[in-house]
This record gives C-alpha cells, structure tokens and sequence, in this order.
C-alpha cells in the first residue's frame, strides 16, 4: 500500500491510490463473474481467453488476483507491453517463464522450441503453463498470429501454454479482421469489464477508506456518491482520481462529512455547468 500524509484523517496510506494494489481489490458482482470465469478456463485449460474494458475499469489488478489464485498450480508470465517485434515477444515470453537465454542471434524457431521444451518439462512435473498478455490492443496483426500459433504447442489431450489477452474495446476490432479469424474462433471465455453502478460506487469507496481502518474519520454521504458517480461513469481509476483530489481538499476545509455541496465546491461545479448528459445521470441517481 502506498504511503499516505493525511493526520487530520489518520491516514498512514492512501486508501484511493491508482497502481493496481491487489490489497485494495474490491470485489465488484461483474468483477467477480470475470474472474470466476477466467479460473474456471484455467482450471479447464482452455487455449485462448480474453479480457476487455475500458481504460480504468481494473483489468491489470483483475489480471493480478487472477496470477495470485493460479500461481501455486502453475507458471505464470505477465507480460505488461507487448508493443513487440516477434523476436522480441518471443524473447520476452521465454524471459517472464525464467527460460534461460539461447544464442544472442536466435531465431524466431529456436525460441519456440525452447519454450516448447520448457512447457513439457513443465507438464511432466503436474504444472500448468500461463501467459497474460496486458495492453494487448497495441499489438501487431503479426505479434497476435504469432502468440495464436503458440496455443499450437500441445499433446494429444492437453494445451502446453494457456494465454489470457487483455484489452481495451479495439482489440475486438482488431480481433475482427478476417486475418486474425482463426485467434478469435479459439477463445474460448470472454470476460469484459464496465463501470460500476451507483450503488457499487458508494460500496467502492466505502470499501477503500474501510481497508485503512478509518471508517470512523471520514463519511461520504449519498449525495456525494452520487456526484461521484455522475463524474466518473463508475470508472474505478477516475472514482480513485477525484475521491483522492476530494479528500486532500476536504482535509484542508477540515471536513470530516464530505457532503453534495462541498465536492462541489472542492471541483469548481454547478449544476448549470454540467453538460446534459451528465445532469441526466445525476439527476436519474438521486431521483433513484
């Protein structure tokens, strides 16, 4: 957890840091469903599964509690930029399995069969074999049919290597393309993540302040979440950006109850400035 600076709060870290802090999961209903469902095609070993959401919604924290609960049946890679040469990709595979390095001038063939050698030898000991792919829609046509062919390295009954990408919406276009048709026929779960509803919000953020120990220091009232809410669309890092920026603010005012009308204040808002949209969201939430 990070450290944190707040005495007025008694905070010793920040309950709404923005790295994803397995500590700090918190385990929304359609958070749940997408790991569960992501367990069950590791369980299963199933070749191909995706995971997609927009920015912000806890696709890397979710890719981690997924690592947690696999880690000790199997080997796991993450692999966090794959804006990657096939070389390179290959290279960076065999790297995050602690495969040892080959010739400094492999090719693209010696490295599979260098990881393929490593995933018997893996098998013969019971253990899995399993890759998350994170920011996988910066990836190249190329770089995809390259880890597609990966899921080629199997026995008669068995996948050698498991792969979870992780994305963003564009990586279904991506996915799409009739080039990439046969990478999209082998997934076989797609798990996808979105905004947290109002009352998952105001659970959210309970939840955060609640893991710090200090529930009894600082209230956010209904109105506020409903503010929040309205301003983030429920996207877990934007609730962590405005409620950190919100309680730095409201240590100063020396405010223990965060209400409506002191975020309001605290970000600069009127009703009357809130585009359209934004104003049916907020009012639909407190009319609800």
């Amino acid at each position: 957890m990070n450290q944190y600076y707040s005495k007025f709060y008694n905070l010793e870290v920040n309950p709404f840091g923005e790295t994803p802090d397995p500590d700090f999961y918190y385990a929304s209903l359609q958070h749940s469903e997408a790991l569960l469902a992501l367990e069950m095609a590791m369980r299963e070993r199933k070749g191909f599964s995706l995971l997609t959401g927009e920015v912000g919604t806890g696709k890397t924290l979710l890719a981690r509690m997924l690592l947690s609960s696999v880690r000790s049946q199997a080997n796991t890679a993450l692999i966090l930029y794959p804006k990657l040469s096939e070389i390179q990709l290959l290279q960076t595979i065999c790297e995050e399995f602690e495969i040892p390095l080959g010739f400094s001038n492999e090719t693209a063939k010696s490295q599979i069969d260098r990881l393929n050698q490593f995933l018997i030898e893996n098998m013969k000991l019971g253990k899995r074999a399993i890759l998350l792919i994170d920011e996988a829609q910066a990836m190249s046509v190329e770089s995809l049919e390259t880890i597609r062919l990966l899921t080629n390295l199997e026995t008669k009954t068995d996948k050698l290597l498991q792969i979870v990408l992780i994305g963003q919406p564009e990586l279904n276009e991506t996915l799409n393309l009739p080039e990439l048709r046969q990478l999209k026929q082998r997934i076989s779960v797609h798990a996808k993540l979105q905004g947290l509803d109002q009352v998952e919000t105001a659970r959210y953020v309970k939840s955060r302040i609640e893991l710090v120990g200090n529930g009894n220091f600082v209230r956010v009232d209904p109105g506020a979440v409903k503010l929040i809410h309205a301003l983030s669309a429920g996207i877990p890092r934007r609730i962590n950006q405005l409620c950190e920026q919100i309680l730095q603010s409201s240590e100063k005012r020396k405010e223990r109850l965060i209400t409506e009308k002191s975020v309001g204040e605290i970000l600069g808002i009127k009703p009357k400035g809130f585009p359209r949209s934004l104003i049916a969201v907020f009012n639909k939430g407190r009319n609800s």
